[in-house]
């Protein structure tokens, strides 16, 4: 079977800038998160341990669960499995053992 290569569709200069500008945005954008948390946390009575241990990872997560979807809009199955596999692999290995050592503490 033969494989299809795919075009370039970004050259090397314009990845970098991009990669670089998106990096930019994505410091500014979880600086302004990381500021709101308490704000938010105390605006809506939830412990601000809560909103920042179980809440954020889980909406990080919803990320990467939508780029797995476009992965496979775009036929790119391994693509798709490989993050969304990964993506619950980070949930269970932390999240439920950082639950249960949470529970037992209190």
């Amino acid at each position: 079977e033969e494989e299809e290569e795919e075009e370039e569709e970004l050259s090397f200069r314009q990845s970098t800038v991009a990669l670089a500008l998106l990096c930019a945005a994505t410091a500014a954008l979880s600086e302004v998160v990381v500021g709101s948390i308490q704000g938010a946390a105390a605006g809506a009575k939830v412990p601000l341990a809560f909103v920042s241990t179980i809440l954020l990872p889980i909406v990080g997560n919803a990320a990467e669960h939508a780029s797995a979807v476009m992965f496979a809009v775009r036929n790119k199955p391994d693509l798709a499995i490989g993050v969304a596999v990964g993506s619950a692999t980070q949930i269970t290995l932390l999240g439920f053992p950082a639950s249960v050592l949470a529970a037992w503490a209190y």
